[in-house]
């Protein structure tokens, strides 16, 4: 339904009205209500829908061309546990399970970006406390170790190996899991100092990034051969994760040919795909449709 279709709507069932009035109710400009109503606004299916539930309200349902309708709500912290994922999960309570073996304590994630890891990992370290999440950000190896400190102890030195005690002071009598996200960006003489804190600290850790980390990796021996398998390598989006999410995130059912085309359009990055699934939604509240169908994915894309 476009903005003019909503001033309609209101002149038909509470009374005619004129576009300046409207512009009151609702309070915007008469210049603003003006750009809507000729469609030379941005933003105009938002305003659109805004004011759908300023008169309506927010439960509203409409009979119309596409039947009985409510606006369809998208639950933002829907999870969807693909196989990929779950495999991080695994992994992850290998490393700190305090009865495994130290022997290959570091473990490896890779993908391309949009795949879905830091998701994976920064959910693993919400829900364990024997975990701790770093995103590595350029940082010098002092900087590092701080980061870890404060995220392992909530406090932490300046100097590197007051830090360094800190942390294997921390992990002495209870085993923790550091998670370092971005890790391919990690300079080889950094990765070698964590290699250091992984064997003489006996601190595992998870190192996540994207493919290029497998073979910076193996580049240091030392390293490569402390990695635990499995190693995780995230997957392109494939029909049934994206399927899962629709049907768990916002309860919409889409065929495979529906979802094919989603998937085209994001080209299977799941971060994306997670982007489009909010503004398809969005044109559908704006133009009171139920039913998630290829042609109408082609009409939101047009």
């Amino acid at each position: 339904m476009t903005f003019a279709e909503v001033f309609e709507k209101y002149k038909s069932e509470k009374g005619d009205i004129s576009q300046a009035e409207f512009a009151r109710l609702l309070g915007w400009s008469t210049s603003k209500v003006s750009l809507l109503l000729s469609d030379k606004y941005a933003g105009a299916e938002d305003c659109a829908k805004e004011a759908l539930r300023k008169f309506w309200g927010d439960d509203y349902s409409l009979d119309s061309e596409h039947g009985s309708w409510k606006p369809i709500v998208i639950d933002k912290d829907v999870i969807i546990r693909t196989k990929d994922f779950n495999g991080v999960f695994s992994l992850c309570n290998g490393l700190v399970d305090p009865n495994a073996s130290l022997t290959a304590s570091i473990g490896l994630v890779t993908g391309e970006a949009g795949r879905g890891k830091t998701t994976a990992v920064k959910r693993y370290a919400a829900e364990n406390r024997d975990a701790a999440y770093i995103l590595y950000m350029g940082y010098t190896r002092s900087a590092l170790f701080k980061a870890i400190a404060d995220a392992l102890v909530g406090r932490s030195y300046t100097s590197y190996f007051h830090n360094l005690q800190l942390i294997m002071e921390c992990t002495k009598t209870f085993r923790k899991l550091i998670i370092i996200d971005e890790a391919d960006r990690i300079p080889l003489p950094l990765l070698e100092d964590l290699r250091t804190l992984n064997e003489a600290g006996l601190v595992p850790l998870l190192l996540v990034g994207e493919p290029k980390l497998a073979s910076i990796v193996r580049k240091a021996d030392r390293i490569e051969s402390r990695i635990r398998k499995p190693r995780i390598e995230f997957s392109r989006l494939d029909y049934v994760t994206l399927a899962a999410l629709y049907s768990e995130a916002c309860n919409l059912n889409i065929d495979k040919e529906t979802a094919e085309e989603l998937l085209r359009i994001s080209d299977r990055d799941f971060r994306i795909a997670a982007n489009d699934m909010q503004a398809v939604v969005n044109f559908m509240n704006v133009n009171h449709i139920s039913t998630l169908s290829k042609e109408i994915v082609k009409e939101w894309n047009r």
